[in-house]
């Protein structure tokens, strides 16, 4: 006889399934439940009340601003020191000093110790410390065991104020950024986020990219004198979480990181943005049979009080774009929209699309007349309430761990964002109505000032790019 996977006859149990739905009465399947319960989507609940735990905020005797937040689940420390050091801070004619400096500040040694000997102490202490640059900013971030922390301390403290920059992983480190530089040309994604930010931001120092050229002719003394202008603790904020008593760790950080000698001056400012791009089309060729699509333009920065409702525009842009050009037309291997941070700059609210090289033009009417479309058409309240809703849900997850709540707070103070700001960001896009969204997209979407980047082939597409402005052929940089 056949056995089911469970050990049972298979012909016992189809008899006894047959037995089962004999002996139950057809109303059984048929009869409407006695409670009539009500869509989804129709449904009310209370409001959920929910109370942030903050950090302890203190400023060491050097001038660093220390957020502390004790969480004694596990026996762990970590934390994050963030720094005014990122690319946007490379002089024009250097550009990836920034971060070859933050790579040679954990690499080269530091202090009375070499660079085998820092891997080889943290290793023996199962500690990790890693030094990130970013486009706003560098981070030293560590995490050990509690019982650890004086030593891993006293490590990081070595690593920012004493590191060593040895000439020979000065090389080492140039050489892997060189590498990355090649192979970025690789991926024709990476060449058009690449060409997009360039041409969108043209003119500030954040539209500037590491090159080959710009690499090379880095030297030590560079890496010395931009450590010295940037990595200073007033210059800086820090997020320290875990397995600690908020005061012995204030007291211990005074011991280790107030050995950061700060310089008693104020952090340098960054150049304003104050153009807009010219709406023309930017074409990279590569022999493709796909073409990747980015087009866009500049927002507002992120104080400015309607700077939240872009974020709402750009979800609802994205979902409409999806369901046009992926789900009805089958058109994109990839679309969708985006806002861009707009910290110290505007953001950017762009589009992009991978698509066919033979549906190309008709993948950039159809993004821009969507962003028309925002601009004319109500949409109806109950796709506002979700895309609203979904906005202000999100908002838990700025509190997902100790950790995060710490390190959100010292990223604020870093780029003096006010206390409280991100809460009325909340308050603004919960009343939020499908008729001031509309008001708003005719006010800050803008279909006829967009910056275009396509790489593709232009033989194998079905419109010209003339069509949608001016042509720039695109020599990449290398």
């Amino acid at each position: 006889m056949q056995m089911s996977k469970t050990g049972v006859p298979m012909r016992l149990a189809v008899m006894l399934a047959a037995l089962f739905l004999a002996a139950c009465p057809g109303s059984a399947f048929t009869e409407k439940p006695s409670i009539e319960w009500p869509y989804p989507d129709e449904m009310e609940f209370p409001p959920l009340e929910f109370t942030s735990i903050e950090p302890v905020r203190h400023v060491l005797s050097n001038g660093l601003t220390v957020y502390l937040l004790e969480d004694r689940d596990l026996p762990l420390l970590q934390g994050t020191v963030y720094i005014k050091a990122g690319s946007i801070y490379d002089p024009p004619e250097q550009k990836g000093l920034a971060g070859l400096t933050a790579r040679l500040t954990r690499a080269g040694g530091a202090g009375a110790r070499t660079a085998a000997e820092v891997d080889e102490r943290l290793d023996y202490l199962a500690a990790l410390v890693t030094v990130n640059g970013y486009v706003l900013y560098a981070t030293a971030e560590f995490s050990c065991l509690s019982e650890y922390a004086a030593e891993t301390l006293d490590l990081v403290a070595d690593i920012l104020a004493a590191p060593v920059f040895a000439e020979d992983l000065l090389a080492t480190e140039r050489n892997r950024m060189l590498e990355t530089i090649r192979r970025q040309y690789d991926d024709p994604v990476q060449v058009a986020v690449r060409e997009f930010n360039r041409r969108v931001y043209e003119g500030h120092p954040v539209s500037l990219y590491p090159t080959i050229a710009s690499v090379n002719a880095i030297t030590r003394a560079d890496v010395l004198a931009f450590h010295a202008a940037y990595y200073f603790p007033e210059n800086a904020t820090m997020a320290v979480s875990g397995d600690f008593n908020t005061e012995e760790m204030i007291a211990l950080l005074e011991k280790t990181i107030g050995r950061w000698e700060g310089k008693g001056v104020e952090p340098p400012e960054l150049p304003p943005f104050d153009r807009q791009p010219e709406p023309k089309v930017y074409y990279v060729e590569r022999p493709l049979t796909q073409s990747v699509i980015f087009l866009g333009h500049p927002t507002l920065t992120f104080d400015n009080p309607d700077y939240p409702v872009i974020g709402v525009l750009s979800e609802i842009f994205e979902g409409n774009l999806y369901n046009e050009i992926r789900t009805r037309r089958g058109l994109a291997y990839a679309v969708g929209s985006g806002l861009s941070d707009g910290y110290r700059i505007p953001g950017i609210l762009y589009a992009y699309a991978i698509t066919r090289a033979d549906a190309t033009g008709q993948v950039i009417e159809l993004i821009l007349a969507e962003m028309e479309k925002i601009r004319e058409v109500q949409i109806t309240t109950g796709h506002a309430n979700r895309v609203r809703d979904g906005a202000v849900n999100r908002a838990v997850f700025r509190h997902t761990s100790a950790s995060a709540i710490a390190g959100r707070n010292a990223v604020d103070d870093l780029l003096d964002i006010d206390p409280g700001f991100f809460e009325k960001q909340l308050e603004k896009i919960q009343v939020l109505t499908p008729g001031n969204l509309l008001f708003y997209a005719f006010d800050y979407l803008r279909p006829e000032e967009v910056v275009i980047v396509v790489v593709g082939y232009a033989p194998m597409f079905d419109k010209k790019l003339e069509e949608f402005g001016e042509v720039i052929l695109v020599e990449l940089e290398q």
